[in-house]
């Protein structure tokens, strides 16, 4: 008897640990939607300040960005913990966006064949 309750109690952790992550990553999908005003001063002009906006499509979430000339659909988003990716396509290069939350920020990268840009995001209030 006190085997099982052993191994009851062991398969119970494994599964609460298990959990924490996803239930931290579906808290930051709810933090998400919306608009965020996207800061990136090294990057080329038109691109330095945007507006990106995540959504909710068939439960899944999307990203696209709104620029003064474009609208760019992002893919493959994935939230893990309270770390955002996505990836993009600019004037034909493949970006990918990696993004920490932080005191109500995205802080991170984007990643270019060019070099990586730093970029900031601020959610834009309602």
């Amino acid at each position: 008897m006190n085997r099982v309750v052993s191994v009851f109690l062991g398969v119970l952790i494994v599964l609460m640990a298990v959990n924490l992550p996803v239930q931290a990553g579906n808290k930051l999908k709810k933090k998400l939607v919306g608009t965020w005003t996207a800061e990136a001063p090294d990057a080329p002009y038109g691109y330095q300040e945007v507006d990106i906006e995540f959504y909710k499509e068939n439960g899944d979430l999307k990203v696209k960005m709104i620029t003064d000339y474009d609208v760019i659909v992002g893919e493959n988003v994935k939230v893990d913990g309270d770390q955002v990716t996505f990836d993009f396509e600019v004037e034909n290069m493949l970006c990918t966006a990696k993004l920490d939350y932080k005191k109500n920020q995205l802080v991170g990268q984007v990643e270019t064949p060019e070099g990586n840009i730093p970029v900031t995001m601020t959610k834009k209030k309602k």
